[in-house]
């Protein structure tokens, strides 16, 4: 080709080439519309394949926004659009009016109310009939019941869980937020893409069209929501495939977000709780309950990452467990989501198929801090007129064992482990899980069979434990009564000692040890405080039982006998401080206390310390002014720190305590007189070193096979001595 050719060519094509792009650019598909505006938390374990192994990635991004023309421009039918490219949910004019099941005022047929609102398809609250924010709004309830008059505010009555705002619009409870079919995120957190179909005395339905570009139907979302006569709720809900083609879904809705923290709290201790199925490969029959323990997240540990999944982590993945419910709980209530699993308890005890993972995402700051969860699906597909159940029960109601313990499906999914009495995750084995349980089926057992009154029966509790204890209490105390007499008795001749080997402490030791003995006593028989520290457990474990045991809230004690002189607070509710002189409007925080009211108990607990001592300790064992010191220190701690440290303490327990330093008192004075009896003089020397004869008691045996030894060393370096003086 000739140069000439060539430059005529150039400009042919170049002129080709721009009219086929702007060929394209008119008559060419459209761009399609964009969708809602919706804001998606992307924190989510997605589930990925990698050389035939199932692993979880996080993929923590920022938030997706795709800001959409409205849906009316979008009703264009364009021949150019391909089945599921845009997809959109179809809106409503019709305004959701809150629909109420349940019933406030109608208690002994419903335990709760419960609003439906559109937001979501969720609920918009749960109040309870019969379960009291406050002791003051108990005796206003229990006084309008019985002799009529002038309602109380439903106020009064707890509330457990409401909606709240989040991302810029409401969040329900439980409800809906976003479906994703074919990898299009459509919002259904907002009321206009719900219509309520059906309501009746016990349920609500709500039902959520997705259509095409051309308004073609692609599917149908179903929640329908069923309340039941306890503290169940039953909700059932589905995505149904309206083409002849498959397409994948992935669901997510809130999850049980966090419930309110107690009022008269010590501490906070809200928790999301799980429960979880071994592994295939450890449990292929499904034999072992369902378990709970070891994967515990405290309130303060989710808000510490404003993004975190808290199921599955790796640990659980390794061990191939799979979810059975979600909980979060605070102090005495639980909002939990758990497997369709009937009144019989049959069915399927994990919800893997419907729940993948659970995110978290925190609201707020300090104490306005609010954790919303979701709950995710896996994504699956579904077959073209096929519907992908996402059914599952709900529990909103009080951490009470004589419900989860004797209902269906309770009993199957082994909830009665989210009564956790245990005041940190860190400090399980301090808390002593499995005393406290014993203790409350005491407790319980002696107060609804025995003496009928949650006071009387910690009363009586402390007796039979002081009768348990009393051998012990009874030779600890002569045992330490003779010592403190003879150390006094021998004080003169150890001060001689130490001046006659002041530059040998080991040997004043040593003849120490010998006079010791020479009166028959030995620090091995000292079990001193033996029986308080034997009691220290049960009085970790009963302070864990009355704080969190729901049995025990706002019960008075003695009958309620105190409230009867002008509704005085007293001992109105012995899962709280006394309040003796009455309660605060508003909690006040004083260092790490959240004081409630002014209380005596914790100060009639100081004095009876006082006193006790006085009985328990009546002459001082000290041999050094360092050791004066140190139990002068001691008896103050006791006195002073103990009435601080359980000043906002459940009164149950300081009752307890308080009503088992009286008794002691008792007890002491009883054995004193056995004290001022017995013999202080040397006992009879016995036979010789090595032909002596070994007693029968151990700490005896002990003390003298220790003393041997300590007089065998202390020849045989007197031997080394006076062969280093011959040579």
């Amino acid at each position: 080709m000739t140069p000439q050719a060539r430059r005529r060519l150039i400009p042919v094509l170049v002129v080709f080439l721009a009219g086929s792009v702007l060929s394209v650019l008119i008559f060419g598909p459209k761009k399609p519309k964009s969708l809602t505006d919706q804001t998606i938390p992307e924190t989510k374990l997605k589930v990925v394949q990698e050389n035939g192994t199932t692993k979880s990635v996080d993929s923590a991004t920022e938030p997706a926004k795709v800001t959409p023309a409205p849906v009316e421009q979008m009703e264009v039918a364009d021949k150019n659009f391909k089945p599921f490219e845009v997809l959109h949910l179809q809106t409503n004019d019709v305004i959701n009016t809150p629909v109420v099941l349940g019933s406030l005022t109608d208690y002994e047929n419903w335990n709760m109310e419960v609003v439906f609102s559109g937001d979501g398809a969720g609920i918009a609250s749960i109040r309870f009939s019969d379960i009291y924010e406050t002791v003051d709004g108990k005796l206003a309830w229990d006084n309008f019941r019985k002799n009529g008059g002038e309602q109380p505010s439903t106020e009064e009555l707890y509330l457990l869980a409401t909606s709240d705002i989040f991302n810029d619009h409401t969040a329900s409870v439980l409800g809906a937020y976003q479906v994703v079919i074919n990898g299009q995120k459509l919002s259904l957190a907002h009321s206009n893409v719900w219509a309520q179909t059906t309501s009746t005395n016990n349920s609500v339905s709500f039902e959520a069209n997705v259509v095409d570009a051309n308004n073609h139907p692609i599917a149908v979302l179903y929640r329908t929501w069923s309340l039941g006569d306890g503290y169940d709720l039953h909700l059932d809900q589905s995505v149904k495939n309206l083409t002849g083609q498959d397409f994948t879904v992935q669901w997510l809705q809130y999850g049980p977000s966090s419930l309110t923290v107690d009022r008269s709290r010590y501490m906070d201790r809200r928790r999301f709780r799980f429960g979880w199925e071994l592994g295939d490969a450890y449990d292929p029959n499904q034999a072992a309950p369902i378990q709970s323990n070891e994967f515990l997240y405290e309130f303060a540990d989710v808000t510490k990452d404003q993004n975190l999944t808290v199921w599955p982590t790796d640990e659980t993945q390794e061990d191939g467990l799979k979810l059975s419910w979600f909980a979060s709980t605070n102090r005495y209530f639980s909002l939990a989501v758990m497997p369709n699993i009937n009144d019989k308890g049959k069915g399927n005890r994990v919800i893997t198929n419907k729940i993948e993972s659970i995110t978290s995402s925190v609201k707020g700051n300090g104490e306005n801090e609010f954790i919303m969860t979701g709950l995710w699906s896996p994504d699956t597909v579904v077959a073209g007129g096929a519907t992908y159940d996402l059914t599952m029960n709900v529990y909103a109601g009080p951490l009470q064992r004589s419900v989860l313990d004797n209902n269906e499906p309770y009993i199957a999914l082994n909830m009665r482990n989210m009564v956790l009495y245990q005041m940190s995750s860190m400090c399980a084995i301090c808390t002593f899980q499995w005393l406290a349980d014993f203790l409350g089926v005491v407790l319980t057992t002696l107060d609804q069979y025995v003496v009928f009154d949650w006071g009387l029966a910690i009363v009586l509790l402390v007796l039979i434990v002081r009768t348990i204890l009393h051998p012990i209490t009874k030779k600890s105390q002569i045992n330490m009564q003779r010592f403190g007499k003879v150390m006094q008795k021998l004080k003169p001749e150890i001060d001689i000692l130490k001046k006659k080997y002041p530059d040998d402490p080991k040997r004043v030791q040593s003849e120490q040890m010998a006079l010791m003995q020479k009166y028959g006593v030995n620090p091995f028989q000292m079990l001193g405080c033996l029986p308080m520290f034997l009691q220290m457990p049960i009085w970790i474990a009963l302070y864990a039982l009355l704080y969190f045991m729901f049995d025990i809230r706002q019960e008075p004690a003695f009958f309620g006998v105190f409230q009867m002189i002008g509704d005085w607070p007293f001992l109105a509710d012995l899962s709280s401080a006394d309040h003796f002189f009455g309660r605060f409007d508003e909690p006040k925080q004083f260092l790490l206390w959240n004081i409630t009211g002014i209380n005596l108990l914790p100060i009639m607990m100081g004095l009876i310390f006082f006193i006790q001592q006085k009985y328990m300790s009546p002459q001082s064992m000290a041999t050094t002014p360092e050791q004066a010191s140190q139990q002068k220190i001691m008896r103050v701690m006791m006195v002073v720190l103990f009435p601080i440290m359980l000043y906002s303490a459940p009164s149950g327990l300081t009752l307890y305590i308080l009503t088992s330093s009286a008794v002691g008192i008792l007890e002491s004075r009883r054995i004193r007189k056995h004290i001022d009896e017995l013999p202080i003089e040397p006992k009879p020397a016995g036979p010789a070193i090595g032909k002596a004869k070994k007693t029968k008691d151990k700490q005896g045996r002990a003390w003298s096979d220790a003393m041997d030894a300590r007089r065998k060393k202390v020849q045989n370096k007197a031997k080394k001595r006076n062969f280093k003086k011959r040579d």
